[in-house]
């Protein structure tokens, strides 16, 4: 039996004797809801380190880590770090397996997002640095299926005066979210060294995940918002025809900052907002990796949230993680091109953006980034990633 770590031990003993199981996290937690167990008896199936139920294994499986449950709890608890605990546990023990999530295996060669660069030939070689002050980590989703974005943001960063550089790499939130915590703390300790190596004091991200997820884990090294960046430079996003709506990422809901950030560069643009908002904010789907063990879920997530946008009667709905964008872009209904113009049906479609297509007016081609997706599964492509996939595979079960 695998021996639980200080800090999972301390979260299960912390629900156990303080969870009060009033049930307030329950109020919008489809996975709670559906488990009906509380914290506390979740925390204590946990600890008793018995055979865990198909059910509670699926929760744990489901749960978004969203964070919502902790925005409702009195106490102050944040149930979503005990099921990240509890995938842990899962993955450890066996009663998850850890390859079926090998797409998102990020600290190996190949994974969903290299692959996608190699596959394309998204190459940042030349903006690779040895020795720079501040480095530009823009994450795995917009390095990836935005490199006209990315590179732009780039050059602004140069242009406000910065030496920087750019990494494409991944924080590794994926393998956290797995329950993979050993190769997790791996793949940090090998950043930490390569940015050590190339003397980084300011990491600047463009994605709320890795700011958040970076957050205190480099000593030495401030880790700063793009959009801050923007925002302190008065950068204004041009107003647009129809109204905005901000999708706040999930990460976001506790400070509040990237959504300050997002709304302050929105200034002068018709704002709407969604009711759920801000600390409040829902999922879009993507959360927890959960397309893996359960696609239809992701998908009524998605939908959930795409129509509280459309009950905001919003044109634009922004969000600052291309993650969040790509789970609704691909959830929207796809209408044929005859219905989609209100001078005929009243209809606008809703366009899901990245805030940064408005701050620099370039627009994602998203049809052809889900193009690109399937098509590189396909024939001799999907043939030679799926071989780089199974390489990887295998040297990681050797080492």
């Amino acid at each position: 039996m695998h021996v639980l770590d200080f800090k999972t031990k301390q979260t299960l003993k912390r629900f156990a004797e303080e969870c009060t199981s009033c049930g307030l996290c329950f109020e919008e937690c489809d996975v709670l809801t559906k488990l009906n167990l509380s914290p506390a008896t979740i925390a204590q199936i946990l600890s008793s380190r018995k055979k865990y139920s198909a059910n509670l294994v699926a929760a744990v499986q489901r749960c978004s880590l969203c964070g919502l449950c902790s925005h409702k709890c009195p106490l102050g608890l944040a149930p979503d770090e005990l099921m990240l605990a509890a995938r842990q546990m899962l993955a450890d023990g066996g009663s998850v397996d850890g390859d079926d999530y090998r797409l998102l295996h990020v600290d190996q060669e190949h994974h969903l997002f290299s692959l996608y660069r190699t596959t394309w030939q998204i190459d940042y070689q030349k903006f690779h640095l040895s020795r720079s002050p501040i480095l530009f980590f823009p994450g795995c989703t917009l390095a990836s299926y935005s490199p006209r974005l990315t590179r732009t943001a780039f050059y602004w960063l140069q242009q406000q005066g910065m030496n920087v550089g750019l990494s494409e790499d991944c924080c590794g939130l994926p393998l956290e979210c797995i329950g993979l915590s050993e190769r997790h703390r791996q793949h940090l300790q090998r950043l930490n060294a390569e940015f050590t190596n190339a003397g980084v004091k300011q990491i600047v991200t463009a994605c709320p995940n890795c700011y958040y997820h970076l957050q205190g884990k480099f000593p030495g090294m401030e880790v700063t918002s793009l959009y801050q960046l923007l925002a302190d430079a008065g950068i204004k996003i041009a107003p647009r025809d129809g109204t905005v709506t901000v999708h706040d990422s999930c990460p976001d809901r506790h400070s509040g900052e990237i959504g300050r950030s997002m709304r302050t560069l929105l200034d002068g643009n018709a704002l709407v907002e969604m009711p759920h908002n801000r600390e409040s904010t829902i999922c879009c789907g993507a959360g927890g990796i959960v397309s893996i063990a359960d696609p239809e879920l992701t998908n009524q997530r998605a939908a959930t949230r795409l129509e509280e946008a459309r009950q905001s009667e919003a044109t634009y709905c922004a969000s600052a993680c291309m993650g969040c964008v790509k789970r609704l872009e691909s959830a929207q209904p796809k209408l044929p091109a005859s219905t989609v113009d209100s001078r005929q049906t009243g209809f606008v479609q809703l366009q899901i953006v990245h805030i940064l297509e408005l701050v620099f007016n370039l627009r994602l081609n998203h049809k052809e980034v889900q193009q690109r997706l399937e098509q590189m599964w396909q024939g001799d492509l999907g043939e030679r990633n799926m071989q780089l996939l199974s390489e990887d595979q295998e040297n990681q079960t050797v080492a």
